[in-house]
């Protein structure tokens, strides 16, 4: 049997730094008012969202030690930064971020120890140029993507929502661990109502034999269910089944249906698939929810 594994997502991976799924809309097709919520940190804008939808505490976890640092940055950013700033720096599309050097200065006093080391660092190492250091290896390149920032991003659909989230972000504190997906049970001693695990699965699954991947991705869901309240609920994410074939791959198991009919059989939760739009115009992505029913 092939070991799991986490094919390309290491603790020092590139950056994220928009997400490159339909957070705002899969977060409007649940419930987050008043819950608490564990998600992936990604680009920060999983933990960003969920509070702007009414998430009453965020707990973030990511395998990449940088994914806190970016979402220190957007979080003090957030605060600090007017809208156009905020656009002018992280970009307005998913292929125009500056990282102006400027823009950095007014936030840098207010971040994290180990974020303001990190970027201090590599402002330094492209000689402070941000477009530079936007399009080194720091940072992972997701200009091909056809969705808005702006459908993606809830907080940001335009200047109102984007002082509305700075409200709701004021008080927040990051709460942040580095884990691997499986080892979130041992790390984190709280449970949730809602868990977002993106498209962790996939990855889990990269050099997994195709006999074991049933049993593989089970046993992952089955752990981390054991962070969850009762009638709580884990999602994960599913691009649209062209994309997929596009970058000549196949389906990952994980966003398979007869794999996912299979999972269902081996846990004690009831599996609804919703669709949302898509990242790339003209289609639908899904995210798979997996509901406690014994």
């Amino acid at each position: 049997m092939k070991k799991p594994a986490h094919h390309k997502m290491t603790s020092r991976s590139p950056i994220y730094i928009y997400a490159t799924e339909m957070v705002s809309a899969y977060y409007k097709c649940l419930d987050l008012k008043d819950k608490s919520v564990l998600s992936i940190c990604g680009s920060g804008d999983q933990v960003i969202n969920a509070y702007f939808f009414g998430a009453k505490k965020v707990f973030a976890f990511d395998i990449n030690i940088r994914a806190e640092f970016i979402l220190d940055l957007k979080l003090k950013a957030l605060k600090i930064l007017d809208y156009e700033e905020f656009l002018d720096f992280f970009g307005s599309g998913y292929g125009n971020a500056k990282f102006s050097f400027s823009n950095y200065q007014k936030i840098r006093s207010s971040l994290l120890d180990k974020t303001k080391r990190f970027f201090d660092k590599v402002y330094k190492e492209f000689n402070y140029n941000g477009r530079r250091l936007v399009d080194s290896d720091y940072f992972r390149k997701r200009d091909m993507l056809s969705a808005s920032i702006f459908q993606v991003n809830a907080y940001l659909k335009n200047e109102k929502e984007y002082l509305k989230c700075r409200n709701i972000m004021a008080d927040k504190k990051i709460e942040f661990v580095v884990s691997d997906i499986n080892e979130i049970n041992k790390k984190i001693n709280k449970t949730f109502d809602i868990i977002n695990i993106s498209n962790v699965l996939n990855y889990l699954t990269a050099n997994v034999a195709d006999g074991d991947l049933v049993r593989i991705l089970s046993l992952t869901i089955k752990s981390v269910s054991k962070k969850l309240k009762v009638n709580g609920l884990i999602f994960w994410y599913s691009y649209f089944e062209v994309m997929y074939k596009n970058n000549g791959k196949g389906v990952p198991p994980a966003s398979r249906k007869d794999i996912i009919k299979e999972i269902e059989k081996n846990l004690a939760f009831k599996i609804i698939s919703k669709k949302i739009k898509g990242m790339k115009q003209g289609f639908f992505d899904r995210i798979n929810i997996l509901m406690r029913v014994r």
